[in-house]
């Protein structure tokens, strides 16, 4: 009924609210869409591997002020055209989700347009995903450092912040009350608006892309001692796909494809029975793992993946910690999963899936919730025409149509990939299917292998498994070594 409320429903609501004026006169329609969207709510909130048979898939939702943040696939949409016996396949995006795509207002083919990022772009990265720090000290950016004020000058850029965000807070929104289940509008005398609507609301439920404030300690490192990144391609603006150049310099891609190579070498000589390692050569060694997990991750999904895995230290790596906890704004590494290199040698590739958990997992009250970022660095290059593209299936041309091609980042040595696999601070909603994406497999006469590092962030604080010992706190002196080094 329309007093009952499911996470689906919900999504649904924000969808239509972001891609439609929200007045009384649609509150009709709302409620039709509503109803519609439970039908499929329970399993397949519950069920996110992908089959080969024909299924009826929930619609869902977008948060973003102009329109977009999620979307889900369509309950009548078409299979695709060609099917392939090594593919899961995804539905095709229905038409009210792709109209929520906004490409990006640059030629993204061209790899030498990087620059500072714009200040829409930053507005999006707080408003949609949360990350109001993010690349604090850039041109444009919202932040001007984090954790240390050090002048007068600094501290009222943070009163102006604050102030600001005071204003923000108190002019609340019909669209602000759908998202936090109804708990701040003081609309119509201070009735719960979808109590109005629906007869009953939702509890209220904390924002996916909302960080533990709280529980993250400030890092015992300073952060603003790295220089804000200033190569920004803007591959695609919602859902925001981001190239970030230079991220790596090239002695460091050097450096985490030769620790994984000798790792390989160590446990291959050790497992044949060769000379035993020192503790202190196997101290920061990467454990060789395998895969890991994504939406998807039954035996036949595991089958799409023919690329190798590392799962690092956080110690052993932390230029890529340092790195990113400056780009995204944290003030400390305990929300990032296990750092992972890894390798596809020619002919391996990933095939199309999700980066984001399923609901199990991420809805867990004692978890890490939901990846909320993906954050990608190319460690080698592949020439363009060799494969071994990232490519995100509806985030091409022509606004994600069915003839459209994918959009293809091509492996770049020192570039980052940034994209956020969830759903933009949408409550419970499980994944934001618009960045359906796959690892082109590497062309049989490429010159080079294609090398990655990745990390993924999570909602709230993570508990690494993997390498045996590894600790976020272990890092830190490593951490601040780097920082200092970078003065």
């Amino acid at each position: 009924t329309a007093a009952s409320i499911t996470t689906a429903s919900l999504c649904s609501l924000v969808l239509v609210a972001s891609t439609t004026a929200f007045v009384p006169s649609h509150s009709s329609y709302l409620t039709n869409q509503i109803i519609n969207n439970n039908n499929h709510a329970s399993s397949h909130l519950t069920k996110l591997n992908a089959t080969k048979k024909k299924k009826t898939p929930k619609k869902s939702s977008t948060k973003n002020k102009s329109g977009g943040g999620f979307g889900s696939s369509s309950p009548t949409a078409t299979k695709p055209k060609q099917k392939r016996s090594d593919t899961i396949q995804y539905p095709e995006l229905e038409g009210q989700v792709r109209q929520t795509l906004i490409p990006s207002p640059f030629d993204i083919t061209d790899e030498e347009s990087a620059t500072v990022l714009a200040e829409e772009m930053y507005d999006r990265l707080e408003d949609i995903y949360g990350l109001e720090k993010f690349n604090f000290g850039g041109v444009g950016a919202i932040y001007k450092s984090i954790g240390v004020v050090t002048d007068d000058d600094d501290d009222d850029d943070e009163d102006t912040v604050n102030e600001l965000k005071n204003e923000d807070e108190g002019e609340s929104s019909l669209f602000d009350d759908i998202l936090s289940g109804g708990s701040t509008s003081t609309i119509g005398g201070g009735s719960d608006p979808l109590e109005e609507l629906f007869g009953k609301s939702p509890a209220p439920t904390p924002s996916a892309s909302t960080s533990d404030k709280e529980a993250e300690a400030a890092a015992p490192f300073d952060l603003n001692s790295i220089p804000a990144f200033e190569k920004f391609r803007v591959l695609h603006t919602d859902p925001m796909v981001l190239a970030i150049d230079d991220f790596f310099t090239n002695e460091e891609c050097d450096k985490y494809v030769q620790i994984s190579i000798d790792a390989e070498k160590q446990q291959t000589n050790s497992a044949a029975g060769g000379d035993e390692t020192t503790q202190e050569e196997t101290a920061l060694q990467p454990m060789l793992l395998g895969q890991s997990q994504t939406v998807g991750k039954d035996s036949r999904s595991k089958a799409q993946r023919t690329s190798t895995t590392w799962f690092h230290y956080y110690k052993g790596v932390p230029e890529l910690m340092a790195k990113a906890s400056r780009l995204l704004g944290l003030e400390g590494i305990d929300r990032f999963e296990e750092p992972q290199t890894v390798r596809y040698r020619r002919n391996e590739k990933f095939t199309w899936h999700l980066d984001a958990l399923s609901p199990e997992e991420a809805n867990n009250p004692s978890g890490s919730g939901q990846r909320i970022a993906t954050l990608l660095v190319y460690l080698t290059d592949v020439p363009a025409g060799s494969g071994g593209a990232t490519m995100f299936r509806d985030l091409g041309g022509n606004n994600g149509a069915e003839d459209s091609q994918p959009l293809k980042v091509r492996p770049k040595k020192g570039s980052a990939l940034l994209f956020f696999p969830s759903a933009g601070g949408i409550p419970g909603a499980p994944f934001d299917i618009r960045t359906l994406h796959c690892g082109e497999a590497v062309a049989e006469d490429a010159e080079n292998e294609k090398w990655i590092a990745q990390l993924w962030l999570r909602q709230r604080g993570y508990e690494p498994t993997a390498p045996v010992g590894n600790s976020h706190g272990d890092a830190s002196d490593e951490i601040g070594r780097y920082c200092t080094s970078q003065v």
